[in-house]
């Protein structure tokens, strides 16, 4: 170097040195900076991306070319994501820039969030042929797998690089699968050699595993093999792996065997023909048999040496009028399905009245009729019983009130002309032979109007045949016990319970009829009883209206009211019953007032009228108003109303006064004991009786103040005076106390009744 170089050296460095030491004139802060750099952003003179701690920044441009380089460090292959973590910028940014590289780039895809480049797709195009050379076939879907690459785009890359990279050959069934040439042949040959060796029917399943060949690749092999005729056999059935190999050698065998079987039985068995590898017995008998008349049947396939034998003993049984049970005819392999199959051809081509029951035997109409007559005896009986008992009316009528909306709708289709014949015969105004009867005395011809004038008033549709049918005289037990003691029916299975359901209703029907015929020609209500208890009432009624007037005005309302509840509607219950048995309607258990005025519109006018008015005047306080219409109200149920006879006063006020001694010495309470004792002394006192409750106790006591001695009346105050305190009082002690007095006094007042004559003052004049 020489002199001046290094002078100027020097001279360079002191400037240097002095330029260090020196303070600038002007410095940019970092704030002034940042404020830049923000200033020219906003103006969009500078284009700029934020790292994501903010810190840093850099151009598009950069972020592209950082990009590309961590693609090619990555081996082609990068997630967006991956690239935002270690570029520290946001994934929004990463995707931006990305997708303008994808743009502007050939080769380079954006899959799945994921960078992939050419150079990528070729080295998974080798590592995919290089597969396929080692395993003969490849599925793009288990390269989906592998690769975690959409299986579009491995479809087509294969495709794209198939006999460029990839050699090899795309399957014609299924475009995802891929496989060599050496591949396929090496699989033919194996399956080829098993089917070869095979000699009895075999599942495919079972070859399939032995070659452990994929199921597609394996029906593809054996579709060609059968089709260039290089395998000794059949595929049957072509149900995927549930087919069979048929080998022809078998085939011969099988054959043969189905011919010897038929010729000795004369029938085949489905199963027996499954069982020899045929999928189709009913089509392989078809074909295999095509001029013998064979009949195919559920279970077998039957021919004419069996057919003829059942038509042969069917047309014996029709002949001599019995029946026949086929199943001993038949080989046992034939179900029930199978003989009932076979019995409805025989029915066709014999065309002769017969049934079939429990579905192997076969019955003619002789037969059964023949059965019906013998169940007639049976049927008459329990008809019999029926009437005897009562229960007939009973369930004619309930199961009237059952049909009753049938009915209903049967009139609501009726004609106008229908509509008035059914009015004319059930009883209203207007002339003709149907209209209302008048009353009369005759019992059997009232107790047959209510009958007719139903029957009648429809002749298309009766209302009593519906209910009638439905009413179980003889029940299917009954049937089945007296079938049970042939032993010749009861043997078969099924053949009892099926054909006392068949006999059921008939003899039923036989039984129903015979009871209304008997129900008709003798009338089980007896009415000259219930007309002797219904008068009976009305004279005891008439006894007890006579003590009500020995008593002041004031208390006959009460009385009155009670004895026409009480008597009165004991008299219009029993009067309802009788009126419901004669008219068919159901009779309640409870005839409440609420039940006779549903009765009342069920009844016939000529009925209802009469009883309506009974009904009102039972709920009003005139004994008289309740007299004036008794008359008509018995009238309508053909009973007759007996002249008052004051004879039988005497002996019924006897009566009854015993009755109350009686019922008086039995009995402890002490309420009930002084309402006894004071009918009694009103009894002795008037020689009249008196019924009445025991809100009537202090009245009758009032009134016997002047009828019976001073001492006896006090002893009878003051029991009454402790009943009232022993119901009135709410202190339990109280209620002790009484009830020992009331106890202890109770033998006294018993003694008053039994002593009336004692106690009963002569000197004052009877009332």
């Amino acid at each position: 170097m020489s002199t001046l170089d290094w002078d100027e050296v020097k001279r360079l460095a002191a400037d240097f040195q002095k330029a260090q030491l020196s303070s600038t004139l002007q410095k940019l802060s970092e704030r002034n900076c940042v404020e830049i750099i923000t200033k020219l952003v906003e103006n969009k003179l500078l284009d700029i991306i934020f790292t994501n701690d903010g810190k840093e920044y850099i151009t598009p441009q950069h972020l592209a070319k950082e990009i590309k380089d961590e693609l090619y460090i990555h081996g082609g292959r990068i997630s967006l994501v991956d690239l935002a973590q270690i570029l520290n910028v946001s994934l929004s940014q990463v995707s931006k820039v990305a997708t303008e590289i994808e743009k502007d780039t050939k080769g380079l895809k954006i899959i799945l969030g994921q960078l992939v480049d050419k150079t990528y797709t070729n080295k998974i195009a080798e590592e995919i042929n290089d597969k396929l050379m080692q395993h003969g076939s490849i599925n793009v879907s288990e390269l989906t797998i592998q690769y975690d690459l959409p299986t579009e785009f491995l479809q087509s890359l294969v495709e794209r690089e198939l006999g460029k990279t990839i050699f090899g050959k795309q399957d014609t069934q299924d475009f995802r699968v891929f496989y060599t040439e050496s591949f396929i042949a090496r699989n033919k040959a194996k399956i080829r050699g098993a089917l070869s060796a095979i000699t009895k029917p075999t599942p495919l399943s079972v070859v399939l595993a032995q070659c452990s060949v994929s199921e597609r690749i394996f029906f593809s092999i054996i579709d060609s093999l059968q089709e260039m005729k290089q395998i000794p056999g059949v595929v049957v059935g072509r149900q995927g792996i549930k087919s069979f190999y048929m080998p022809t050698i078998y085939s011969k065998s099988q054959n043969e065997w189905v011919e010897s079987f038929y010729k000795q039985n004369g029938y085949l068995e489905y199963d027996a023909l499954g069982r020899l590898g045929i999928s189709d017995p009913q089509s392989f008998v078809r074909r295999h048999f095509p001029n013998e008349n064979i009949v195919s049947l559920d279970s077998v396939a039957v021919g004419v040496a069996i057919t003829d034998q059942v038509y042969a003993n069917i047309e014996e049984a029709v002949t001599s009028g019995s029946f026949v049970d086929i199943s001993p005819l038949l080989p046992s392999v034939f179900t029930d399905k199978d003989m009932e199959m076979l019995l409805k051809l025989a029915e066709k081509k014999l065309n002769n009245n017969t049934h079939v029951f429990a579905k192997t035997v076969v019955m003619t109409d002789a037969f059964l009729q023949s059965l019906c007559k013998s169940f007639e005896a049976l049927a008459d009986t329990k008809a019999r019983e029926m009437v005897a008992s009562g229960q007939w009316f009973q369930s004619v009528a309930e199961s009237r009130i059952k049909s009753k909306s049938a009915d209903v709708l049967i009139e609501s289709k009726g004609s106008k002309k229908e509509e008035r014949r059914k009015k004319a015969a059930g009883g209203k105004a207007g002339g003709g032979a149907q209209g209302r009867e008048t009353k009369t005395k005759s019992t059997k011809k009232k107790y047959l109007q209510g009958k007719g004038r139903d029957n009648d008033s429809d002749d298309e549709h009766p209302r009593h045949t519906p209910g009638k049918l439905e009413l179980q005289l003889v029940s299917l037990e009954d049937i089945q016990n007296e079938i049970m003691k042939d032993d010749n029916l009861s043997i078969i299975d099924d053949l009892v319970d099926e054909l006392a359901a068949y006999l059921q209703p008939r003899i039923n029907s036989h039984a129903i009829s015979v009871a209304d015929q008997l129900a008709q020609n003798n009338k089980t209500t007896n009415l000259s009883d219930i007309e002797e208890r219904l008068n009976m009432l009305l004279t005891n009624i008439k006894v007890f209206e006579k003590g009500i007037k020995y008593l002041d005005k004031t208390n006959h309302l009460a009385l009155t009211k009670y004895l026409l509840k009480s008597l009165g509607t004991d008299f219009l219950t029993e009067l309802f019953k009788l009126a419901a048995q004669q008219n068919m309607l159901q009779i309640p258990n409870n005839v409440t007032t609420e039940a006779r005025q549903k009765m009342l519109l069920d009844l016939p006018d000529d009925v209802k009228e009469p009883l309506s008015n009974i009904h009102k005047s039972v709920t009003g306080a005139s004994i008289d108003d309740f007299f004036n219409v008794v008359d008509a109200a018995m009238a309508s149920c053909c009973l007759v109303l007996k002249k008052y006879d004051k004879k039988k006063e005497r002996p019924f006020i006897l009566g009854h006064r015993e009755a109350l001694l009686e019922e008086l010495n039995g009995i402890q309470d002490p309420a009930l004991a002084l309402h006894l004792v004071t009918s009694i002394l009103f009894t002795a006192a008037t020689q009249n009786a008196l019924y009445m409750s025991g809100r009537h106790v202090s009245t009758v006591l009032s009134f016997l103040q002047t009828h019976l001695q001073p001492s006896t009346m006090a002893v009878l105050s003051k029991y009454h005076d402790l009943v009232l305190k022993s119901l009135t009082s709410t202190d339990e002690g109280t209620k002790l106390d009484v009830a020992k007095e009331l106890a202890a006094g109770l033998i006294e007042i018993k003694n008053i009744a039994n002593e009336f004559k004692q106690h009963v003052r002569t000197d004052k004049p009877q009332e």
